[in-house]
């Protein structure tokens, strides 16, 4: 790691534990003043839900998960300082906070689910992330509250469960899968005016329903909630129970639930658990509908590129089985009725030997392309490249496969050798060369070179002058039925480049091309090199 890097991963370290430390201590003492009553038992806290999804999202390495715990812990005793908690207390506070944080970064990393796929997966995600923790930290606070002889322990524990479980619910839902993403898929810039009216209303009922303070009303604010969430998934349901926070927080409890203050902070937090656990529900529930739907749509699309691949194969074949079959059937007609001449009889046994040569290239490549689904044999060796082009390319038949254009073998490394298939070495070298002369022009030789490259391939090249490729084509070229005539007649199903590609990355190689416009074409096929 050069230095420019280290400074770069210090300076997002202190970036993150700064944003940890003022986050915790702002949501943390925010939460501490809400009731408004001199006692701390808060309705909620978000603050160890904030630091737990800034450790979980943001954090590459065990350094930025210290100086962001550490962060933290400075926060929450500055929280504990600021509303005048005792220094052995506030100690004891800060160690139950960093120890909930840990064990809820533990769950998730270690036992939590990767996807949520079912309800299955969500209830495991619940008790790891949020309910283990929550309970170790509000027994450790009330053991902690009763050593010191408070008589509401008890009661207080419980609410710090409460209060606990309630940041959670509400803020790591929204924290840990919210991503830009996500904020692409719902199309905000083209639904501004639906958001501002969607959270204005929100807004608006919760301002209303917390101000009348009746409880038959208080289902608005969960209906609203809901709707939020139908149109806006997580992000909705998050900015809705933010918006519920706000509007409490301008609210004097007191108003709201006329009880003691115990009573009033578990039904305002009873109120909060079942409308953020229902809207975070409402959220998975239609992000897997969508998940599905998505599914479904790719495999109606490989339904369909799959029907079309087929019929443009059955078309291609037909195509080309034709003329082949075509040519022996005539040639063997004539042969049966014996008005051949003898002196031409080898030329048409030469002519019908090219035909089945043509034929069972098709057929080989169509077996090749079926073996695509993983049933292609590959039996690698080594390989000398030298004497493997110069016995195939001696083996092609000039006359008849390359209409007499001659092939040239260029200086090759006696001592080269690749880790190959040889069958299947030759089949690409084969539909390379063939590829060459189709799209060539009709009179400069093909050239076969080799050479060794620096980073462990050796790679064999295939060069023809010609027109070159058209750039329109060019991404479509190791696709079946990607190459084009350009008008001329052509012979080939097509499939000879997808071949090529399919058996080099088989063998653990690779396949590319240069095009010169009017000039000439350069393939060429890299395989690893053999010990």
């Amino acid at each position: 790691m050069t230095l420019v890097d280290d400074k770069a991963t210090l300076f997002r370290t202190l970036c993150l534990a700064a944003i940890t430390g003022a986050g915790f201590f702002a949501l943390g003492l925010v939460s501490i003043q809400l009731p408004g009553h001199g006692r701390m038992i808060t309705v909620i806290w978000p603050a160890t839900a904030f630091a737990l999804c800034m450790l979980l999202r943001q954090s590459r390495s065990r350094a930025q998960d210290i100086a962001m715990l550490v962060a933290a812990v400075a926060a929450e005793i500055g929280i504990n300082a600021a509303v005048g908690t005792p220094p052995l207390l506030n100690l004891g506070f800060t160690l139950i906070a960093l120890a909930e944080i840990v064990t809820a970064a533990i769950g998730i990393r270690r036992f939590g689910p990767k996807r949520f796929r079912d309800l299955r997966d969500s209830l495991r995600f619940l008790l790891v992330a949020i309910l283990l923790p929550s309970l170790l930290s509000a027994i450790l606070a009330g053991a902690l509250m009763a050593l010191r002889g408070d008589p509401d322990w008890a009661l207080d524990a419980a609410h710090w469960f409460s209060a606990s479980v309630l940041g959670l619910c509400i803020i790591l839902p929204f924290g840990l899968t919210i991503s830009r993403r996500q904020l692409i898929k719902l199309h905000l810039e083209r639904r501004k005016v639906e958001a501002v009216a969607t959270f204005a209303a929100v807004t608006a009922v919760s301002v209303l329903v917390l101000r009348v303070a009746s409880y038959p009303t208080l289902f608005l604010i969960l209906a609203t909630a809901i709707v939020t969430t139908a149109r806006f998934r997580l992000l909705g349901a998050g900015a809705a129970m933010l918006i519920v926070l706000a509007i409490m927080a301008t609210t004097h409890p007191g108003a709201m639930v006329p009880h003691d203050i115990g009573t009033r902070v578990g039904i305002v937090q009873m109120f909060l658990a079942v409308t953020s656990l229902i809207c975070a529900r409402v959220g998975m529930v239609l992000n897997e509908r969508e998940l599905h739907l998505a599914i479904i749509e790719g495999q109606r699309r490989r339904a369909v590129r799959s029907s079309r691949f087929k019929s443009q194969l059955l078309s291609h074949v037909g195509q080309e089985a034709r003329a082949p079959l075509a040519a022996i059937i005539g040639i063997s007609t004539l042969l049966e009725s014996g008005k051949l001449e003898p002196d031409r009889a080898q030329e048409f046994a030469h002519i019908v030997a090219y035909n089945g040569e043509l034929l069972q290239r098709l057929y080989g490549d169509l077996l090749d392309l079926a073996g695509e689904a993983g049933t292609l044999a590959i039996q690698a060796e080594k390989v000398a490249v030298a004497q493997t082009l110069k016995d195939f390319v001696g083996a092609i038949r000039l006359d008849a496969a390359l209409g007499g254009k001659p092939v040239l073998l260029g200086e090759i490394e006696d001592s080269l050798c690749v880790k190959a298939d040889p069958k299947r070495l030759a089949q690409i070298i084969n539909n390379l060369i063939a590829n060459s002369y189709k799209y060539g022009d009709n009179h400069s030789p093909i050239r076969v070179r080799a050479s060794r490259l620096g980073d462990g391939f050796g790679r064999i090249e295939i060069l023809n002058a010609g027109p070159g490729i058209p750039l329109r084509e060019r991404e479509a070229l190791f696709r079946p039925f990607g190459h084009e005539s350009g008008g001329r007649a052509v012979p080939g199903a097509g499939l000879g480049l997808s071949i090529a590609k399919l058996l080099a990355e088989r063998q653990g190689g690779r396949i590319n091309f240069e095009s010169i416009p009017g000039r000439q074409t350069r393939f060429w096929i890299d395989l690893p090199l053999a010990a």
